[in-house]
């Protein structure tokens, strides 16, 4: 700026003494180069300056640019996440099921247990909200075999009954939930049974996921579960996150009730091009929402169970 004003000086004296008119042209054509290139280095200096704060604060331009995919939603705001649909759709069917004090089912689920093969049990399931309340009666493998779980009676335990082999013959055996013998077949102890749980976990997650604006979310209203018309909500992720804990997951609604029937979880391929692997799922067929339910439907002297 200090050559460009000589400059401007030498020209102010050509025209009023037409004086110094050689160097005055050569200063102002010499002086306009140097005050761009101070500007451009002083330019670059506050932008390498810049790039080094930004280093060390971990924001880095140049190293943010390999993570646009996972870009935080919040990034544009106004704009709705993709997810919002599903978990609309998630949170009004936890409302409907508050307002459900108990139920029964058929309780089928699926799960990998300790990377064996996939473990399929089917139950007869009584549920009741408040207490929390659970009757099992297995049906396959396993069948005959009962168990009851009764938030804040016996002692927090387990009431189990084998109806075959050593076990049967010892009667009534109490187990706590989380314990070796009561975990030996589920991934979730019995106190995480129920839809309700069921849907809690999937919002969550979901809840989880809204960080991300790469989440895939594909909406199926024609879905199925067995003879219920459902609509389902399949909600991917395209790369693993310490924060997530599955590939996809999908959740049916019943159209009829709005209850959430089924729920599957996969895992993230080992290989490209194979299929993502099923660690879980769980449905609830032939649900009967009016059922009435007592004590005695969870106590083991019900003359009906084979409790001893």
């Amino acid at each position: 700026m200090r050559a460009f004003r000589h400059g401007l000086v030498s020209v102010f004296r050509i025209l009023n003494g037409r004086r110094l008119v050689v160097p005055a042209l050569l200063l102002g054509v010499l002086g306009a180069p140097l005050s761009v290139g101070l500007y451009a280095r002083d330019k670059s200096d506050k932008e390498s300056r810049t790039k080094i704060k930004d280093k060390i604060k971990g924001t880095d331009k140049v190293a943010r640019k390999g993570d646009d995919a996972s870009t935080l939603a919040g990034a544009q705001p106004g704009a709705p996440h993709v997810l919002s649909p599903a978990l609309e759709a998630a949170r009004s069917s936890r409302g409907a099921l508050q307002q459900l004090p108990a139920y029964t089912c058929t309780f089928t689920k699926q799960e990998q247990i300790k990377k064996a093969p996939l473990l399929r049990q089917v139950m007869t399931l009584k549920f009741r909200r408040e207490p929390f309340s659970v009757y099992l009666k297995y049906d396959d493998p396993h069948a005959g075999r009962e168990v009851i779980y009764v938030e804040g009676k016996n002692k927090g335990k387990l009431q189990v009954h084998e109806p075959s082999g050593i076990a049967s013959f010892v009667g009534t055996i109490s187990l706590a939930p989380t314990s070796g013998d009561a975990m030996k077949e589920n991934r979730y102890p019995v106190t995480m049974i129920g839809m309700e749980k069921m849907i809690e976990t999937a919002i969550s997650d979901w809840e989880e996921a809204l960080k991300y604006a790469d989440v895939q979310v594909d909406s199926y209203p024609q879905a199925k579960v067995g003879d219920v018309e459902c609509s389902m909500f399949e909600v991917t992720h395209p790369a693993s996150r310490p924060a997530l804990k599955y590939h996809k997951s999908r959740v049916y609604f019943d159209k009829k009730t709005n209850l959430p029937v089924r729920s599957e979880q996969y895992g993230f391929p080992t290989k490209a091009g194979e299929a993502p692997p099923l660690f879980e799922e769980y449905t609830y067929s032939d649900l009967k929402i009016d059922a009435p339910l007592a004590d005695a439907d969870f106590d083991i002297n019900n003359n009906s169970y084979s409790f001893k």
